[in-house]
C-alpha cells in the first residue's frame, strides 16, 4: 500500500483553497518534498480541501479492468473540523459504515460479474450460452445489505443441454455470506440472542437478518449440521492417517431445567459436556444428553476419533469418578483415569469451612489453626503421595478432633459429628476411586491436566 501526501499552508480568502489529493498510487519517481512512498499497490484515493477549520474528505476507489484500463467509484465524502476535545478524534463509526457499505457494494458487484462470465461457458464444449434474463437479487453481507445482477442462461445448444441455470442461486443458495453465518452463531453460543442481534446492528452496516429469530434459527441450523456430521461418523467411521500420540478428555455433567410439559413428568436432564486436548492442534468440545440420546457414547468416540485417536493413542480421563462419565469415552487401547483434583479440593475445602463453625472457646484461634494444619497436611500427602499416606493424615485429624471434643458438652458435639461426617465422606469417596488417585505432583511437574476447572469454561460456553 502507498499512500502520497502534500500539505500546503492557507492562502488568502481571494485566492482558491488549495487541494491536495492522497492517492494509493506509485510515486516512485516524485522527488518533491513531503512525499511519503509506502508501496505502489493502487487501491483506494483519498482527498481533502482545508480552508479554515473545516475538513471535507473524498473516498473513491479505483481497480483495474480485464482490458487493462482503470474504473473508478465514489464512495462518499467526510466533513469534520480540528479536534477540541477526545470525542472528536478521528472518523466515527456513522461515517464509516456507509463508505464500507459501498466499497462492499463494488467489491462483490465486479467479483460475481467475472463469476457469472465464467460460469456462462459450457463445462463440456467451452461454447457460450445464451443469456436469458436478468434478475435483482439482495445479498446479505456483513458489511451491509447489497442488490446484485443476477443472470440466468440458456442450456448449450451445442450439447442438447436444456436446463437453465442461475450461478448466483449455485454460489449463493441462502443469499447470505458464510462470514456473516460464522459471526452470528459464534455470538449466539455466548450471548442472548437479542444482545446478539443487537450488538450487530450497533457495530455492522445496514444488512438483513439481525433479529433475535433468525439467530436462534441459524444457531439451531448449525447445531443440526454437527448433529448431522457425527451421525455420518458414527455410521461410516473415517480411519484417520495420522494418530495423536495422547489426548486428554475433561468430563463433567450439568443439570438444566426441562421445559414443563403438561404431565410435568420431567424436571431437569442432565448434560454431559467434554473438553479433549492434544499436544498438537487445537482440540474439540461437545455436550450430550445420556438418557436421551441411544448413541451418545458413539458420538463421543467419534469425537475422540476425528481428534486422532487410534489403537496406540494414550488416553487420559478427568472425571468426578462416576462409571458413568468414564465409561463414555471407551476404555479399549491406552486409558487411564484419573481422579478430578477440583472435586478433591472442593470437598477439603468444605471441611475448612465446617471447622469454623465449632464451639467458641477462649484458645478457638489457636484449636483452629491446628485443625487446618492438619487438613492442609491431608491435602499435602494426597497431593505428593497418595491416598495411602493420605490416610495416615485423616487418622491424625480425627484423633485430634476427639481430643477437642472430649471436654465439649453434648450440645456442641454435634458440630464436631458434623466435620467428621465430612472426613468420612471424603474418605469413601477416595477409596471407592482408588486406582485414579495417584501421580498428580508427577503430572503437574510435567504440565499435565489434574482437574476438570478448564470443562467449567465447557459447561458455560455450550450451556449458559
Amino acid at each position: 500500500m502507498c499512500i502520497v501526501g502534500r500539505w500546503k499552508r492557507n492562502r488568502p480568502a481571494t485566492a482558491r483553497k488549495p487541494e491536495t489529493v492522497v492517492g494509493l498510487h506509485s510515486f516512485r519517481d516524485r522527488k518533491e518534498p513531503g512525499d511519503v512512498s509506502l508501496d505502489e499497490i493502487p487501491a483506494v484515493m483519498l482527498s481533502w480541501q482545508t480552508g479554515g477549520i473545516r475538513m471535507l474528505y473524498r473516498v473513491k476507489v479505483e481497480w483495474n479492468e480485464e482490458d487493462g484500463g482503470i474504473a473508478t467509484a465514489d464512495l462518499g465524502q467526510i466533513e469534520c473540523g480540528s479536534c477540541q476535545s477526545a470525542a472528536e478524534v478521528g472518523l466515527k463509526l456513522a461515517d464509516a459504515k456507509p463508505i464500507l457499505a459501498k466499497l462492499q457494494q463494488v467489491v462483490v458487484t465486479q467479483q460475481l460479474r467475472r463469476y457469472c462470465e465464467a460460469a456462462r461457458l459450457c463445462p463440456a464444449c467451452k461454447a457460450r450460452k445464451n443469456l436469458k434474463d436478468h434478475r435483482i437479487r439482495r445479498l446479505d453481507t456483513i458489511l451491509g445489505r447489497i442488490e446484485v445482477d443476477a443472470p440466468r442462461f440458456d442450456g448449450c445448444s451445442h450439447c442438447g443441454d436444456k436446463r437453465v441455470i442461475s450461478p448466483l442461486s449455485r454460489l449463493l443458495p441462502k443469499r447470505t455470506t458464510p462470514e456473516l453465518h460464522h459471526l452470528q452463531a459464534k455470538l449466539a453460543t455466548e450471548l442472548p440472542y437479542g444482545r446478539v442481534a443487537g450488538l450487530l446492528r450497533e457495530l455492522l452496516p445496514e444488512t438483513g437478518g439481525l433479529n433475535s429469530m433468525t439467530c436462534l434459527n441459524l444457531t439451531l441450523a448449525v447445531g443440526q449440521e454437527i448433529e448431522k456430521e457425527l451421525c455420518d461418523e458414527v455410521e461410516h467411521p473415517k480411519v484417520r492417517p495420522e494418530t495423536a500420540e495422547h489426548l486428554t478428555v475433561g468430563i463433567d455433567g450439568a443439570f438444566v431445567k426441562a421445559k414443563r410439559s403438561a404431565g410435568g413428568q420431567r424436571r431437569q436432564f442432565e448434560i454431559l459436556t467434554g473438553r479433549v486436548e492434544r499436544q498438537r492442534g487445537r482440540g474439540e468440545v461437545f455436550g450430550i444428553v445420556r438418557d436421551l440420546d441411544r448413541k451418545a457414547k458413539q458420538k463421543v468416540q467419534a469425537v475422540l476419533r476425528r481428534c486422532g485417536r487410534g489403537p496406540k493413542t494414550d488416553v487420559t480421563v478427568l472425571s468426578d469418578g462416576e462409571d458413568g462419565l468414564r465409561g463414555v469415552v471407551g476404555w479399549f487401547g491406552k486409558c487411564q483415569h484419573r481422579l478430578d483434583w477440583f472435586h478433591i479440593s472442593r470437598r477439603l475445602e468444605r471441611i475448612r469451612k465446617d471447622l469454623l463453625y465449632l464451639p467458641a472457646t477462649d484458645d478457638f484461634n489457636r484449636r483452629l489453626a491446628s485443625h487446618s494444619k492438619n487438613l492442609d497436611s491431608v491435602k499435602w500427602t494426597l497431593w505428593n503421595h497418595g491416598i495411602e499416606w493420605a490416610d495416615g493424615s485423616m487418622k491424625m485429624f480425627r484423633a485430634c478432633l476427639a481430643l477437642r471434643a472430649w471436654d465439649e458438652p453434648k450440645e456442641s458435639l454435634k458440630r464436631f459429628q458434623a466435620v467428621e461426617s465430612r472426613l468420612d465422606e471424603l474418605r469413601s469417596y477416595l477409596y471407592s476411586n482408588q486406582n485414579s488417585v495417584r501421580g498428580y505432583a508427577e503430572a503437574f511437574r510435567w504440565q499435565e491436566r489434574v482437574s476438570t476447572a478448564h470443562v467449567e469454561s465447557t459447561v458455560n460456553q455450550l450451556i449458559n
